[in-house]
C-alpha cells in the first residue's frame, strides 16, 4: 500500500469556524517547522475553471490533468472525484510535506476534528466515531465528546492532532557498548594517606580512520563504538554528502581478532556519486584530527561559512524546552556515570522527544554520532520516511561543555536551529550562529541559560 501524507478533516457545520482554526493551524505547525499542506473540500458542484477559459475548454475535451500557471505559481486541477482524487494527492505529497489540513470532507476516510458551535446543529461526531475531539466553547458540551478541546488555545489544538496522527514515543536508545569503558590500577590520596593499588573504570579512546575509496580522509580520536553513525555525521558536516542517499557500504577493514582492527572504517559512495576530499580541502580538518580539534586546519574561517547556508526561521519553542535540554543529557550518559571522562550529545524534535544520544571522548565526535544516527535513521529531511509518518525533525541539539565553532558548524548543516550547551561559547561559534541563523544557548542549567543569537525562536508558553 503506498504512503500518504498524515491528514486529517476538519469538519463542522456552516459558519462554525472551520477555516479561521484552519487558517491558525496552520500558521502554529509551521511556526514548529512543519511543512503543512492546506485543501478544501465542498460538497457543492464548484467550478474549478471560468466558464469560456481556455483551461475550462481543455477539460471539457477530455484532459485528465489541467495547469494555470502564472507568475504567483501554479494551479493543477483533476476530473477526479474527491473520494479518488484526494488519497491519490495525499500519496503523492507524502516526503514532500508533514501534515495536511483538510477543510471539510466530513464524509471522506480520513480522522476528524470537529469544530461544533451550538445553535447551528447537533454534533456531527455522534454519528462519525472517526472525530477523535471537539472544538468548542460550549458551556454544556456533548457527553459522547471523546475530547473537548476550547477554540481559542490553538497550541493545544495543535498538540491533539500531533498525538492523534503521531503518537509520542521515545526514540531508543543505544545499547551499552563495552568497547569504551576499560580499567587501569590507580591509588587514591585521601589527604592522609596513599591508598591501595584498585581498579578504575575510564574512557577508551582509540584512533578511528575514515578512507574514501582507500584514501584516507581524516583520523580522530574516538571513544569506540557508533563508527558508522560517526562517520555519516562527519561527512554531513564536511559537506563531503548530501545525505544518507550518497552512500553504499560502510564497513571496517581488516577481519575481527586482528591488531587495530574496527579502527579504520571504509566509505564507499553509492553509485554515480564522487566524494572528493580534495574538492574540501581548504573548507575541512587536516589529514588528522583530535577529540577536542575546534577548527584547526581551517584555511579559512570566510571559507567555513560561505558553505553553511542560514537556516530558515522557526520553530518557535517554549524558554523551558530549551532549559530543560541539557537535563537530558543524563538519559544517555552512562559512560560518564562511571569514569567521568565522557562528553555527550543528543537531538530533541520541537516537541521534547529524544531522537538519538550518544557519548564519546570528544564533543564533535558526540556530535557526529547523533547526526549520523538520524541521517541513518531516516529523521532528517534529507530522507523522508518511507513509511510516512510525521517527520521528527531535530529542533534542539543539547551537547555537553563547551560550544566550539565546529558544535555550530555541525548543527547548520544538519540543519538544526536551537543549541543548548551545559558550558559557554566561543567568540567564532556565535558568530557563526549569528550569520547562519541558529539560535545559540549556554551555561544551560537548573532552569536558566543565556541565549546568545536569535531570540525570536522562544515563545512565551
Amino acid at each position: 500500500m503506498s504512503s500518504q501524507v498524515p491528514a486529517i478533516s476538519i469538519i463542522g457545520w456552516s459558519g462554525a469556524g472551520k477555516t479561521l482554526l484552519v487558517e491558525r493551524l496552520i500558521a502554529e505547525l509551521t511556526a514548529r517547522g512543519l511543512r503543512v499542506a492546506a485543501v478544501k473540500h465542498s460538497s457543492d458542484d464548484h467550478p474549478l475553471h471560468r466558464s469560456g477559459s481556455d483551461t475550462a475548454r481543455f477539460q471539457a475535451t477530455g484532459a485528465a490533468l489541467i495547469g494555470f500557471a502564472t507568475p504567483s505559481g501554479v494551479q493543477l486541477t483533476t476530473s477526479t472525484r474527491p473520494a479518488e482524487a484526494l488519497p491519490e494527492l495525499l500519496t503523492r505529497l507524502a516526503g514532500a510535506w508533514d501534515v495536511a489540513l483538510v477543510e471539510g470532507w466530513k464524509d471522506g476516510p480520513l480522522p476528524k476534528l470537529e469544530v461544533w458551535r451550538q445553535g447551528l446543529g447537533p454534533p456531527l461526531a455522534e454519528s462519525r466515531p472517526s472525530v477523535f475531539a471537539l472544538v468548542t466553547d460550549a458551556p454544556s458540551p456533548p457527553a459522547s465528546a471523546a475530547r473537548i478541546l476550547p477554540p481559542q488555545d490553538t497550541h493545544a489544538i495543535a498538540d491533539a492532532i500531533l498525538q492523534h496522527l503521531r503518537p509520542p514515543r521515545r526514540a531508543p536508545l543505544p545499547p551499552a557498548d563495552a568497547r569504551g569503558l576499560a580499567s587501569r590500577p590507580v591509588q587514591r590520596w585521601n589527604g592522609d594517606t596513599l591508598l591501595a593499588l584498585e581498579d578504575d573504570t575510564l574512557a577508551v579512546e582509540e584512533p578511528l580512520e575514515l578512507r574514501v575509496n582507500g584514501e584516507t580522509l581524516a583520523t580522530t580520536m574516538r571513544t569506540p563504538g557508533y563508527d558508522r553513525e560517526l562517520a555519516v555525521g562527519f561527512l554531513l558536516a564536511e559537506g563531503l554528502i548530501r545525505g544518507v542517499d550518497d552512500l553504499a557500504t560502510l564497513a571496517h577493514c581488516g577481519r575481527p581478532g586482528e591488531e587495530g582492527w574496527g579502527n579504520t572504517l571504509e566509505v564507499t559512495p553509492a553509485p554515480g556519486v564522487i566524494i572528493d576530499p580534495e574538492s574540501q580541502r581548504a573548507t575541512r580538518r587536516g589529514s588528522l584530527t583530535t577529540s577536542a580539534c575546534g577548527v584547526c586546519g581551517r584555511r579559512s574561517v570566510e571559507d567555513l561559512l560561505a558553505a553553511c547556508t542560514p537556516l530558515p526561521p522557526g520553530p518557535v519553542l517554549p524558554p523551558t524546552a530549551v532549559a530543560r535540554a541539557t537535563e537530558r543529557l543524563r538519559e544517555v550518559q552512562r559512560n560518564f556515570a562511571r569514569t567521568g571522562g565522557v562528553h555527550a550529545a543528543l537531538a530533541l524534535d520541537a516537541q521534547g522527544q529524544l531522537l538519538a544520544g550518544y557519548e564519546d571522548v570528544g564533543r564533535h565526535n558526540a556530535v557526529d554520532k547523533v547526526v549520523g544516527s538520524l541521517l541513518l535513521s531516516s529523521a532528517l529531511r534529507e530522507s523522508p520516511s518511507p513509511e510516512g509518518a510525521l517527520t521528527r525533525q531535530p529542533a534542539i541539539l543539547a551537547v555537553s561543555g563547551r560550544v566550539s565553532f565546529e558544535i555550530v558548524q555541525k548543527a547548520v548543516m544538519a540543519r538544526i536551529p536551537v543549541i543548548a550547551g551545559v558550558s559557554a561559547a566561543t567568540t567564532l561559534a556565535i558568530d557563526l550562529a549569528l550569520r547562519s541563523g541558529v539560535t545559540l544557548a549556554t551555561f544551560v542549567r537548573n532552569g536558566r541559560f543565556n541565549i546568545h543569537t536569535h531570540p525570536e525562536r522562544l515563545g512565551s508558553r
